[in-house]
This record gives structure tokens, sequence and C-alpha cells, in this order.
């Protein structure tokens, strides 16, 4: 019997390429020429492949600092792009290690259990590819958050987000609707908590990150998209609103917890020496001699 999952990997079958001008998409990201040359290497695609596929086992992982300077460390300067101190950058590393917190492209295939778990699809020729798909699967999906606050997402709400990505960004049409018709038809399993949580915990975690400057891109971005049918209703902007401040509850849930735990050492510790001294206090009683300073 064919699964959902198998079905959806079917519809893809036919798909070659995810950008139809990957210039624009180049342009959009800042990526200067050789960094582009160096993304247009298959090694490049396996490689952020393999790192979206670590990262995405988990919040708890994608936000760990390994995978964070892995991927803005080594990675980052390997492929040459000196793009990830900016906005747009840090936007791209979230989409990448964040793919736990949303289903889209990325995640249906490597949680598919078939022969395909290990391997990347055929239409991610490039790292741009990778990089691309990564990206949509980040900002389509919290555009169609956007799209269904009331209730439903409405045909021409769809096309108006197609057309964004396709004419803004480059992507290639027949891979838009197939990516945007997957996260639409999987939009309940991806909750917007947990978005806002990962992406906020993979913020925090890496002092590189200006969380406010990457938060405002996002919510640029998802501004465009919704004005891409030429108004921006009301509930959209409140829906961005909600996001906006998903995000800033959870990065002020993360800096507590984090004073908490500095807080909590620094009282540890001072128990600790507290401890110290009086044993040595004790001993040094016991033994008749001035207790050591």
């Amino acid at each position: 019997m064919t699964t959902a999952e198998e079905i959806s990997i079917l519809e893809f079958s036919e798909i070659r390429a995810v950008l139809s001008n990957s210039e624009k998409f180049k342009i959009k990201l800042g990526i200067g020429r050789d960094a582009y040359a160096s993304l247009r290497l298959g090694k490049t695609a396996s490689l952020l492949w393999d790192v979206g596929g670590v990262a995405g086992t988990g919040a708890s992982v994608a936000a760990s600092s390994t995978v964070a300077s892995t991927f803005f460390g080594t990675l980052w300067t390997t492929i040459g792009i000196g793009t990830a101190a900016t906005p747009v950058g840090w936007v791209v590393g979230a989409a990448l290690v964040s793919g736990g917190a949303y289903y889209g492209v990325t995640r249906l295939f490597r949680s598919y259990s078939g022969s395909r778990i290990n391997e990347i699809p055929k239409f991610l020729n490039t790292g741009l590819d990778v990089l691309a798909t990564t990206i949509l699967d980040l900002m389509g999906s919290l555009a169609l958050k956007v799209a269904a606050i009331d209730g439903q997402i409405d045909p021409v709400e769809l096309e108006a987000i197609s057309e964004y990505f396709e004419k803004e960004w480059g992507y290639d049409r027949a891979y838009l609707d197939q990516a945007l018709k997957l996260m639409e038809e999987n939009i309940g399993k991806s909750r917007l908590s947990d978005m806002a949580s990962e992406l906020a915990t993979f913020a925090k975690t890496n002092p590189d990150c200006n969380f406010d400057a990457m938060r405002g891109e996002l919510r640029t971005l998802l501004i465009e998209i919704a004005e891409a049918d030429g108004h921006l209703d009301e509930r959209e902007d409140m829906a961005i609103e909600r996001i906006n401040k998903a995000l800033s509850e959870q990065s002020s849930l993360l800096a507590a917890a984090t004073d908490l735990a500095s807080a909590s050492a620094k009282n540890i510790g001072g128990l600790a020496a507290t401890a110290m001294s009086g044993l040595q206090s004790t001993l040094a009683g016991m033994k008749g001699t001035p207790p050591k300073k």
C-alpha cells in the first residue's frame, strides 16, 4: 500500500530544478561571485545537506553550538560566503538548521523511511539549491500560516505567494507548485510555537547573531509576501505581529533561562567554596592547627 509520504515523494519525481533564475536568488542573498561559484559545486550540496540532516533531528541539536559553529564557522568559510553576519544570512542559516520545526520538502525527504532517506533529491544539484529549498520551507511555512489566519488559504493568496517567490527570488514555478502544495497539506503539523522556539533558540545560542536584526528581516519578508496580492489584510498584519511576538517571547524565555542557569552555577560554586572552607576549618581544629586561609 502506497503511503502519503511515498505519494508526496512521487509528486516531485518530475521536478528538475528548484530555481529558474539563480541570479535573482543570489542577488536576494547578497552572495558574491566567488561564493556563488563554490555553491554550484556538488560537494557543497552534499555538505549542506548533511549539516541540515544532523540539525533536523530536533531543536536541541539544531540549536547546539556544535551545529551552529559548523555551519557558520568551517562550512560558511569553506564555501566563501560572507553574509552569515547579515540578517538575511542568518535567516538562511536558521532555515537550514531548524528543519524539524516545519513540514516542508527537506523534512519530507529526510524523514521518509525508504531508500532515499540519506540521499539528496535529484533536483538538488548544487549548494545553492539546498539553500533555496530550506529558505522556501521556512518562509513558505510562515507565509502560509499568515494566509491561513482566517481559517483557510484563499487561492488568490496562494497565487500571490507563488508569484512573489517566482518573481522576487527566482524559484522555478513547477517546484513552487509542488513545494507549496506539500506545505499547505501539512500546515496543521507546523506549529508556530515550535517554529518560534527553534528559531529563537538557534539565534540566541550563537553570539554572532543579531537576533533583533534577524527577527526584523523575517518580519519584512513576511510583509512583502503578504502584500504580494496588492494589500496587507488586517488579519495578516496581526498574524505577522503574532509571529514577531512569539519570537520575542521565546527570546526572553531563553535569556531568563540562561541567567537562571548562570546564577545557579554561581550559587553552587559559592556553596561548594563555603563547604570546603568549613571542612578545612574542622580538619584544622581536629589537628589543633590554625585553619588554612
